[in-house]
């Protein structure tokens, strides 16, 4: 598959099996992530804890309903919603404070996403985890994110579920284009 055809071809996936990633499937889409071109310093966490993971659900679902923000709300309150999707895989990217922390983070789950993609595997760009990271420092640390640093994203990696309820059965580009010769 041509990076053109890897790119037309991600999608953000919302369902996902009770199925193990494969370890060395794993490596290589983490590993896709460290050669994003930012300026770094940022940190990758893998969890894959299933306790945790179900923990970090709970909490980003709470923060969710709790957030004020209407269309957090609507979704979290959609019955059977679960913020994580069921993913078997969440990868957290946080960073040290500073102005370029969001985009070195975001350019690296963008390549994540993209080798996922390569290698048959659904992936997902998600922030919402942030409400709840944000505010509980005991479970950011239980999570792995190192001291000093703060979430800035997630992608969510395992296998596609056949029905997927949230996700959108067609992509389309984009945004605008302007040329200036």
């Amino acid at each position: 598959m041509s990076i053109a055809d890897i790119i037309a071809n991600r999608k953000s996936v919302r369902a996902y099996l009770d199925r193990p990633v494969d370890d060395a499937d794993l490596q290589t889409v983490v590993e896709a992530g460290r050669w994003a071109p930012n300026a770094g310093p940022f940190h990758i966490t893998v969890l894959r804890n299933p306790d945790l993971r179900k923990r970090l659900d709970d909490a980003t679902h709470e923060a969710m309903l709790d957030s004020g923000i209407e269309f957090l709300r609507m979704r979290a309150s959609l019955p059977g919603y679960r913020p994580l999707y069921a993913a078997p895989v969440v990868i957290l990217l946080s960073g040290p404070a500073g102005p370029y922390t969001a985009v070195n983070c975001a350019l690296a789950a963008e390549n994540m996403a993209l080798q996922a993609t390569a290698a048959g595997l659904a992936s997902c760009f998600i922030v919402t985890p942030g409400m709840a990271l944000g505010a509980d420092a005991a479970l950011a640390a239980e999570a792995g994110l190192p001291e000093g640093h703060a979430f800035q994203c997630a992608v969510l990696l395992g296998h596609a579920a056949a029905e997927d309820p949230y996700t959108k059965p067609e992509r389309e580009p984009k945004g605008t284009v302007g040329y200036v010769d």
